[in-house]
């Protein structure tokens, strides 16, 4: 699995790249989604692990990122409100790290 970082904060981003590669996980920081380029990595079921900022920023936002079917996940930090679809995950500004690795440890991804 493929987990792609569009985290806007670069103490964040840095320690989840190293925690998430620590546990097994491909990981690729992006500035702004590229289908294009997810493709060419081999990305067949890739997670976008983003913060608020990131998912604000991006055009249509959480709506237009959850809507995209390239998506087999979508892990929003800093984020409290209900999941939309099933695929979203909120998880809290505090430790993301050990949330996110264990959703992902929970979906059979990391080891």
């Amino acid at each position: 699995m493929l987990v792609i970082l569009m985290v806007r904060e670069a103490g964040l981003r840095s320690m989840l790249a190293a925690r998430l590669a620590l546990s097994g996980v491909d990981v690729v920081s992006m500035e702004q989604v590229d289908a294009a380029r997810i493709g060419r990595l081999g990305g067949s079921t890739p997670v976008l692990v983003a913060d608020l900022d990131a998912t604000r920023a991006h055009p249509g936002g959480l709506a237009a990122l959850s809507a995209d079917p390239l998506w087999h996940r979508l892990v929003i930090i800093g984020a409290d409100s209900d999941p939309a679809a099933a695929h979203i995950h909120h998880v809290a500004a505090e430790d993301p790290a050990a949330a996110i690795a264990s959703l992902l440890r929970d979906a059979g991804t990391t080891h």
